[in-house]
């Protein structure tokens, strides 16, 4: 079952300011918040992105960076 694409991008701007006021109040390179909100953040991200192309076939133009590089 898929997502309201509207309710996906509420969640998606929740995540983005939740991530922007971690980023800010960040303790060093080591901040466990900040993973925790950057992994929050490319869920809400996906989520968006399925629900976009289920309901309209369509694909945001980028994508959230792989680490196993």
């Amino acid at each position: 079952m898929s997502i309201d694409p509207n309710y996906a991008l509420q969640v998606l701007i929740a995540r983005l300011e939740h991530h922007l006021s971690v980023i800010s109040q960040s303790r060093g390179d080591n901040d466990s918040a900040v993973d925790a909100a950057f992994g929050s953040l490319a869920d809400a991200f996906e989520a968006y992105d399925d629900a976009i192309y289920d309901k309209y076939g369509e694909l945001l133009p980028f994508s959230i960076p792989n680490d196993d590089a």
